[in-house]
């Protein structure tokens, strides 16, 4: 576990940490998307003076860039209900919200707006940028102008059920309005999932941080969390709010709750180690462990769609898999090939074993069951 990472979060969030800045420190937080929360603290510190300086511009850039964000975000051209996900409505739950790392703006219409939102952001001169899986997908669909970019989403669900799918999709479509803000409560269950979203893949700290800074402001009293857990359990999200928050109340300095006390240690150390491992959106892992994650889960779940998967690869890679008398076992001959000709490959293959594990305790979805789908008004799983 990196202590200075650590205090370095608990100093900038709660005033009570003692980490030692290094350059080894900026750039842990860089791979966490979070180089900027000491912001309010860095100069304080007893940093050498080049680090320091450029600690200092990485700050500056990243707040110009956030001006930049909510500046488009001001004015988006939008003429229908929406309503921000993530992004700034994570960042209000911060003591200095200028110091959260932005990314794209990411915005929810109601479902007979979609399409009228996504032309009013074209004429606007917002340019689209959906890529062919995104479109087939038809979650969101991506416009960019400068340096911002906006996804429109027609669901938000990352889910293997449906029906939580939908009623989490429900919850966030029953609170658009005009004022583009969602009851904390639902932003809330938003950015759990968010974490849920991005577990597979390498979850990194500043998602965590989200969860935890509005767990800290929302979810103070048995009350507040009474509430909140009656939306995260018909949405498969409990466990995983529950194990979140006792983890940033051991590890980051969260103020104890009452309603966590009883999570699983374990799990959450398992989940924290994961995390430190991980980086934002995975940076830290490699293709190898990826890969193998995603492999392992297909096979796991869906054993027959990745031989029929390893068959057609083999049958392309394998030159004498095209004889009639070999092509029924090039996916024999793929399987080796990704174990022998992969780097690595196995130990990411025993560490995908391993968080297949850690995902069932959570009660978190992976790619590897199969992700639900909006399409022609119902919600499929493929």
């Amino acid at each position: 576990m990196n202590d200075d990472l650590l205090g370095m979060i608990r100093l900038s969030l709660w005033g009570n940490g003692q980490p030692a800045v290094t350059d080894a420190l900026l750039e842990e937080m860089e791979l966490h998307a979070i180089s900027a929360l000491p912001g309010s603290v860095l100069a304080s510190l007893d940093v050498p003076p080049e680090l320091l300086t450029r600690w200092k511009k990485i700050i500056l850039q990243q707040i110009a860039y956030n001006v930049n964000l909510e500046s488009a975000q001001a004015q988006l051209p939008l003429r229908v209900p929406y309503v921000i996900l993530k992004g700034t409505a994570a960042a209000q739950y911060y003591p200095h919200p200028e110091y959260r790392a932005q990314g794209d703006i990411d915005i929810m219409t109601k479902r007979e707006d979609f399409e009228r939102a996504c032309r009013e952001l074209t004429e606007a001169g917002w340019t689209e940028t959906t890529n062919g899986t995104d479109l087939e997908r038809g979650r969101h669909r991506t416009f960019r102008k400068g340096n911002v970019i906006t996804e429109n989403h027609a669901f938000f669900a990352s889910m293997n059920d449906p029906a939580k799918a939908k009623i989490f999709d429900d919850l966030i479509l029953d609170n658009i309005t005009e004022s583009h803000i969602l009851p904390d409560l639902i932003n809330g269950l938003v950015l759990i999932d968010h974490v849920n979203q991005h577990l597979e893949e390498g979850i990194g700290l500043r998602q965590i941080i989200d969860w935890m800074m509005f767990a800290d402001r929302c979810l103070k009293d048995d009350g507040d969390w009474g509430r909140f857990e009656e939306i995260a359990e018909k949405t498969g999200l409990k466990t995983l709010a529950v194990t979140t928050t006792r983890m940033c109340e051991i590890y980051l300095g969260l103020p104890e709750h009452t309603w966590s006390a009883k999570a699983d240690k374990k799990l959450c150390a398992d989940l924290m180690d994961y995390v430190m491992k991980s980086g934002n959106f995975g940076k830290k892992k490699d293709k190898e462990e990826k890969l193998a994650i995603v492999r392992m889960n297909r096979l796991r779940h869906h054993p027959m769609k990745a031989l029929k998967e390893l068959q057609k690869t083999g049958r392309e890679n394998w030159s004498a898999g095209r004889k009639p008398f070999l092509r029924h076992f090039a996916w024999i001959w793929q399987g080796f090939r990704y174990i022998k000709g992969t780097s690595g490959y196995m130990d990411g293959y025993r560490e995908a074993r391993r968080l297949s594990g850690l995902f069932d305790a959570l009660g978190v979805k992976r790619t590897g069951d199969g992700l639900v789908y909006y399409i022609d008004g119902e919600y499929v799983k493929k």
